[in-house]
């Protein structure tokens, strides 16, 4: 069965389709009266307008888009259960990316190819950057020049809008809360810090309360990884004890600390007795496991981003650009002491 046109509408009324095109679109030279006979039209014919159609025209595409460095970490997967229920209240489809093939250690910063591919065939209206640092500048300006905005979930750049989360502040709180207990070496277990900007200010922040709680930074106490290569975990946990830490804030997540956990109950080491460990973000694994951990709240940091990309859009903020940040939280549990 043949779709609806506009000009099948026009026929109908006896006028112009570009009229109806008017009224549709909320055209304040098109009469009150006029309007409702094409809405009651278009009600009735069961049209539906060609989204795809009038995006080309407008220059718009009528879609959000989501960069993730990967759909499977469990912190997208919180990220994604903040976004998804959003984007279903509003008018926006919705695209999903990943840079993980740009994230693996030697291709920092080539996801600017990503970034160009939207920009160049119009893909998206307003993007959503979960974690990744937009590697060229340039792109930046380019995509404020054609309308599309950016919205940085624990990242940043010159030009964009940001939700993020106090990450030195959760360094600091882990930092605190076990040198107040004694702990004094306490070694820290941290992603690629160069390039995701969560893990520099944890790093930095880490730096800082080791000055402040225990009187010395011991750079020897920070093992740092790009992502889980099979044992990274276990030699994360054979450099600590290498170095005689006494406790270790694993900065990548919950999920990394249960598996430092894990090898230290086969190499005999008892937690929190010898080693104390605080993980990050409490998800529901945390809880499970006995986790002592920082909270962030993931999701709402997620709904937050989508709040902000449809304002973007829909009011053309493009030189008021909005900050949101969000605190972190201690919950304590049985692997510290």
């Amino acid at each position: 069965m043949r779709a609806v046109t506009i000009k099948d509408i026009g026929k109908k009324l006896g006028i112009n389709h570009s009229t109806v095109s008017r009224a549709i679109n909320g055209d304040p030279r098109i009469s009150v009266d006029t309007k409702r006979k094409v809405m009651d039209a278009v009600r009735d014919m069961k049209y539906t307008p060609n989204l795809a159609a009038r995006g080309l025209i407008r220059g718009k595409s009528n879609t959000i888009a989501i960069i993730t460095p990967s759909y499977f970490s469990n912190f997208s997967v919180d990220i994604m259960a903040g976004i998804e229920p959003e984007m279903i209240k509003t008018r926006y489809d919705v695209t999903y990316y990943t840079t993980s093939k740009y994230t693996t250690i030697g291709t920092q910063n080539k996801d600017s190819d990503l970034f160009a591919k939207i920009l160049n065939e119009r893909k998206a209206d307003a993007v959503i950057v979960n974690g990744p640092i937009v590697g060229d500048p340039d792109i930046l300006k380019r995509y404020k020049k054609a309308g599309i905005h950016i919205v940085y979930i624990e990242g940043k750049g010159d030009w964009g809008h940001r939700v993020h989360y106090d990450n030195q502040k959760a360094a600091t709180m882990a930092v605190k809360y076990l040198a107040d207990r004694g702990r004094k070496r306490i070694g820290l277990l941290v992603g690629n810090y160069e390039y995701v900007e969560s893990m520099k200010e944890r790093r930095d922040g880490y730096k800082k309360a080791m000055l402040d709680f225990t009187g010395k930074y011991d750079k020897d106490l920070t093992f740092s990884f790009y992502e889980d290569f099979g044992d990274a975990c276990k030699n994360a946990l054979m450099h600590f004890v290498d170095k005689k830490a006494n406790a270790i804030y694993v900065a990548t997540g919950d999920e990394d600390a249960i598996k430092v956990m894990a090898e230290a109950e086969k190499l005999g080491i008892k937690i929190p007795e010898d080693i104390a460990i605080i993980g990050q973000d409490d998800m529901k694994m945390a809880k499970i496991a006995g986790l002592t951990t920082i909270k962030q709240p993931i999701s709402e940091m997620g709904k937050k981003a989508v709040e902000l990309a449809v304002n973007a859009i829909e009011k053309n903020e493009l030189k008021k650009m909005r900050d949101e940040i969000f605190y972190p939280e201690l919950i304590i549990r049985k692997t510290t002491c």
